[in-house]
């Protein structure tokens, strides 16, 4: 089972139920155009990881989810489908979520606008729900922003280095699930030392997340990945398996040649190819297992209840992800 679809069974399928009913909601506009093209993404479906991680927070309260929690996850959502949005643009990518991505159908302006709106509406549930919680949503935004600076800065870099890289994930990715956990805690009611560990795991877990999905950038395929694979590579964003095949001492001469400018398909391929022939697939595996470790210890500050357990066994899902894909580049 998908490591997402596992850790969904923690959350209440009629919590699931309401919070995308609330997501709809969000989004609603008398402009027919404006509303197709902010609902595109949300009726594709998704995995609804960040605000399944805001329902499973607060469950540590004991009780039902309550609308300021739900709300709190629809925020959490609308940011993550807006940076979607804003990424397709910059990589000109055609597909998102085994549908067309926004710009592709509707053009750049479109999509970039329409990105816009989701982020004024999750500004604008994240004030309805207080200044702590506004804040929270402010400043994961600003992280976000000097995250894509810094990966944009980095673009066609060979000498990018890995703590670059891991700095700009952790703006990137990390924020958002940090965040979700944190307004979790906080819309619970539950006491500072758990929400503390909360927002300690969603930043653990996000950096697990961010590696495991630049390995399957380069190993996965399409239908895997419901969008195009090697698109970072294309662009000139060397992530971490490429860094570490770049070091390497076999592969790095042959690569990076390659590497430094835009590439076209068969050359993003043959590149690709020697990524996933390098120690740099089973190296980034070793570095997330780090990070997994740190999510874990965050997770059993939680306790000993089911939660504290769905939330390891997330993490350890995570990781079979990237041993499967080791395992099958070695067969």
């Amino acid at each position: 089972m998908h490591a997402p679809d596992r850790f969904a069974a923690l959350v209440a399928e009629e919590d699931l139920e309401r919070l995308d009913t609330e997501l709809v909601r969000a989004v609603s506009v008398d402009d027919p155009l404006l509303g197709e093209v902010a609902t595109h993404l949300i009726v594709a479906g998704g995995k609804r990881l960040r605000p399944a991680l805001t329902l499973a927070a607060a469950s540590l309260g004991g009780r039902p989810a309550e609308l300021s929690t739900l709300l709190g996850g629809v925020s959490i959502e609308l940011v993550h489908l807006a940076s979607l949005y804003h990424d397709d643009v910059m990589d000109e990518a055609t597909r998102r979520r085994n549908v067309v991505s926004v710009n592709a159908r509707w053009g750049n302006i479109v999509a970039i606008v329409a990105g816009d709106f989701l982020l004024a509406r999750s500004a604008e549930i994240a004030a309805s729900l207080g200044t702590e919680i506004a804040a929270l949503i402010a400043g994961t935004l600003g992280r976000l922003c000097q995250g894509q600076v810094a990966e944009l800065r980095a673009a066609f870099r060979v000498d990018r280095s890995e703590a670059d890289y891991l700095a700009a994930i952790a703006d990137k990715t990390a924020a958002l699930m940090s965040t979700a956990c944190r307004i979790g805690g906080i819309t619970a009611g539950l006491d500072a030392s758990l929400v503390d560990a909360l927002t300690a795991y969603g930043e653990a877990l996000g950096m697990v997340f961010q590696v495991r999905d630049d390995v399957l950038d380069i190993v996965a395929s399409e239908e895997e990945l419901g969008k195009e694979p090697g698109q970072d590579l294309a662009e000139g964003i060397y992530t971490l398996p490429v860094q570490r095949a770049l070091a390497d001492r076999e592969i790095g001469p042959i690569l990076r040649p390659l590497l430094g400018r835009p590439l076209d398909r068969e050359t993003m391929e043959t590149a690709r190819g020697l990524v996933a022939a390098s120690p740099g697939i089973a190296e980034a595996a070793f570095v997330a297992r780090g990070y997994a470790a740190e999510a874990i210890d965050a997770a059993e500050r939680l306790g000993n209840g089911a939660l504290q357990a769905g939330l390891a066994d997330l993490v350890r899902s995570l990781l079979a992800d990237l041993e499967r894909s080791t395992e099958a580049l070695a067969s």
